[in-house]
């Protein structure tokens, strides 16, 4: 029997597919301006970002892309490895921002603890600096490992769906274009460009539960669960996920009300011959922060049984539930940030910015008037005895907890602290609020 012939290695990506496969997932013209930021780690994956961006500039001078690179400081070298992605993309032709996390480091969800430091410091540096698309390297295999964690952790119809080629967050849209690329085809790729790749060595720990089903996929492929396969499957099931988020998107604007203050309405008349599944969907967007993680399965079951099964809704009382605050009236239910909940007091500059809660956005002048410190917090106890002694009219229809939670702006000069702007309700010339998101 004559031997096998080896395989041959893939063919590696071109920066003119690179640029087709961008307008056509966006659907925008190769015309048309654009600018991307790249998230590059090192790894091989991430490097082939860097050699398909520095080609498609060459061939496209209508798109500009950054390259981003995180030191999470968890590992020693991290410094060095950020600092070589930089001079790697440097000499592409590319600018490179090194992002430095200067928090605490986990001892426990290491993995998720550093995805989530890398993804808020990106999309951090996206907004401020108004890029518009932010770029990852994950591939097929990628999306099937996704698949068979989630299956493991019994995850329903979303979580198998798997991950998304576009997803909006704070205002960016985080572009994952390789999806249905093989691991190997990058690999060439950076290969071909002669790059050394950096060797991350959580990406060979055992303890890691992608790592361990990462180990089982040639098994698994025997059983005919290829990658492919499996990432095909979950590609079906994104199409099933979207079609009932379609029609949750559909009732929710008929039903939910968003007034100016992020109070959400939702009638009990509305709710009537709603399927209990786009009855979930509605609670589980209404209680989920903007760019955050939703409630827990459970807590939204136990509001559909206690308030929307029910055949006579509560007339009064309420909850908290994941940062939110849930209030029971007569014919509805309103749904608004939970004081306790929002984040720490952010320090501004004048022409500052930044994103408060994930969802609002606050712009200080470039020649602003205001002096000394300015600070970015709720309301709270304080600032709404103060608008009071000030005489400003204040919703009376509202709760007192709803008001505590609006995002306000402090000064401190002299020593002296002075409320400033409140969204929505005491208006300064040099403070602009606003929201990122909507229904």
């Amino acid at each position: 029997m004559a031997p096998l012939s080896p395989r041959k290695p893939m063919t590696p990506l071109s920066g003119a597919a690179f640029v087709k496969k961008l307008a056509k997932l966006l659907k925008i013209s190769r015309n048309q301006p654009a600018h991307f930021a790249l998230a590059v780690s090192g790894g091989a994956d991430s490097l082939s970002l860097l050699v398909l961006a520095a080609e498609a500039k060459q061939k496209n001078k209508h798109w500009d892309f950054s390259v981003l690179t995180v030191n999470h400081g968890f590992r020693a070298a991290a410094v060095q490895e950020t600092r070589y992605v930089s001079k790697l993309a440097k000499a592409m032709g590319l600018p490179c921002k090194i992002l430095t996390h200067k928090g605490a480091i986990p001892e426990k969800d290491i993995q998720s603890t550093a995805r989530d430091i890398r993804y808020g410091l990106m999309f951090e540096w996206c907004v401020k600096n108004k890029v518009t698309y932010l770029l990852t390297a994950h591939h097929l295999e990628d999306q099937a490992e996704t698949f068979l964690l989630r299956l493991a952790r019994g995850s329903g119809l979303d979580g198998l769906s798997g991950m998304q080629s576009i997803r909006n967050y704070e205002g960016v849209a985080l572009l994952r274009p390789f999806l249905d690329i093989p691991r190997e085809r990058l690999h060439q790729t950076t290969v071909k460009a002669g790059l050394d790749p950096i060797s991350d060595p959580s990406n060979s720990n055992q303890r890691f539960a992608r790592v361990r089903i990462r180990n089982k996929m040639e098994l698994l492929s025997e059983e005919g669960m290829t990658a492919a396969r499996l990432a095909d499957t979950a590609g079906r099931l994104l199409q099933a996920r979207q079609a009932l988020e379609q029609v949750t998107e559909n009732f929710m604007q008929s039903a939910v009300q968003l007034d100016e203050y992020g109070i959400a309405y939702l009638a009990y008349a509305s709710l009537r011959d709603q399927p209990e599944d786009i009855l979930r969907r509605t609670i589980n967007k209404l209680l989920t922060p903007h760019g955050g993680y939703p409630p827990r399965a459970e807590s939204v079951q136990r509001i559909l049984d206690d308030v929307f099964l029910k055949p006579r809704p509560p007339k009064e009382g309420g909850k908290t539930v994941n940062g939110f605050v849930l209030r029971f009236r007569r014919d509805g239910l309103l749904i608004f940030r939970e004081i306790s909940g929002l984040p720490e007091p952010i320090v501004i500059k004048p022409a500052g910015f930044c994103v408060w809660d994930n969802g609002i956005s606050v712009r200080v002048a470039k020649k602003s008037t205001l002096k000394g410190t300015l600070q970015i917090k709720p309301l709270g106890i304080a600032g709404l005895k103060i608008m009071r002694q000030l005489g400003n009219d204040l919703p009376k229809n509202l709760p007192v907890a709803a008001l505590h939670a609006l995002p306000s702006v402090w000064q401190t000069y002299r020593k002296k602290s002075h409320l400033v702007a409140v969204k929505g309700v005491l208006v300064h010339e040099d403070i602009e609020f606003e929201d990122m998101f909507s229904l």
